[in-house]
């Protein structure tokens, strides 16, 4: 959490080595044939794994979003892992992703940094559905009344939401 140039608080969870061996697994047992690198990307309090990798290209980006559609290999890891590792939480994200954290430090935590009793929130994720890594979060904003969530698919149609909500109100 930033406030300005101030890091006030981070998460340094790291991934048990049980679950990283079961990622390699996954990895290496997927019929998907393209591998790019950064399968496994540490970030702070979570980690996000990619059977393609970060590495890739928009273009074998789409090759795997094309594959998963057909195969549904992210829900079927995502899915095992959760079996597998009761304390940790795995949910599909992004085109390419799957995040990992521990079970309850999904992105609803991220609440407790806004002064809910004047903030509204607006929230832009693209996996906001039952198990879905944005779904936590849109499901808290709705349930405590703390502002709103809208599903978009990238980047361009968050900027376009937002550019119409403000020209309308000009």
């Amino acid at each position: 959490v930033w406030e300005g140039d101030n890091n006030i608080r981070t998460n340094e969870w790291i991934l048990p080595d049980l679950a990283r061996t079961f990622l390699i697994s996954c990895e290496y047992e997927s019929q998907f044939n393209l591998r790019t690198g950064n399968h496994i990307e540490e970030r702070p309090g979570m980690v996000n794994f990619s059977i393609v990798g970060r590495n890739a290209t928009i273009e074998e980006r789409a090759k795997y979003v094309a594959y998963d559609t057909k195969e549904n290999e992210r829900n079927t890891i995502a899915n095992a892992f959760n079996t597998m590792f009761p304390d940790l939480s795995a949910k599909v994200g992004g085109e390419t992703g799957i995040d990992i954290s521990p079970r309850g430090a999904d992105k609803s935590q991220v609440i407790k940094d806004f002064d809910t009793t004047k903030d509204n929130l607006w929230f832009f994720g693209d996996a906001i559905y039952e198990g879905g890594n944005d779904y936590p979060l849109a499901k808290a904003l709705q349930k405590q009344q703390l502002g709103f969530s809208h599903e978009v698919s990238n980047w361009k149609e968050t900027w376009e939401k937002l550019r119409e909500y403000f020209t309308n109100r000009t």
